[in-house]
């Protein structure tokens, strides 16, 4: 079994080489890269979701033949709508089983949102992370594995794009 590792640069230190900032550093890294990948499921399944309670939205605005919405710049107050595709429908007066559909579709919106959010945190943390592991290998110069290991996808790699 081969020790564990780092590839930076195209080549691989073992972590015990390292300086101890850079393995803290590589830990840091591999929690990251952790949390972002369990997020991207997350994301994955909500984009599923926000997509099923989109479908279902419309099917039910169908049914429950809302009026269309008729642009009018002159009216006195603007009525609440919404619109499915090209098409606007008047609001105000939704039935119930809209109403779950559109609360639903909201939730799993902001659901949506808050994880992209965290997603580009995680993503600018992992450049950091990169940029730092980067720096402390050129400056500390700890010796390169020997012979170098077959590189592998679940090990952390420094090269910008792991």
């Amino acid at each position: 079994m081969t020790a564990p590792y780092i590839t930076c640069e195209g080549t691989a230190y073992a972590i015990d080489a390292l300086s101890e900032r850079a393995r803290l550093l590589a830990s840091d890294l591999l929690r990251t890269v952790q949390e972002y990948r369990a997020l991207i499921a997350n994301y994955r399944q909500s984009l599923t979701l926000t997509n099923t309670y989109s479908g279902g939205l419309k099917q039910e605005v169908e049914k429950a033949e809302l009026p269309v919405a008729i642009d009018n710049p002159y009216a006195e107050e603007e009525k609440p709508m919404i619109k499915i595709g090209d098409v606007s429908y008047e609001a105000s007066d939704l039935p119930d089983s809209v109403k779950a559909y559109v609360a639903e579709l909201v939730r799993a919106n902001n659901q949506k949102t808050q994880l992209e959010f965290r997603l580009r945190q995680l993503d600018a943390a992992r450049g950091a992370y990169v940029k730092a592991i980067q720096e402390e290998i050129a400056e500390t110069k700890p010796e390169p594995m020997d012979p170098q290991p077959e590189p592998s996808d679940s090990q952390p790699e420094t090269d910008g794009n792991g």
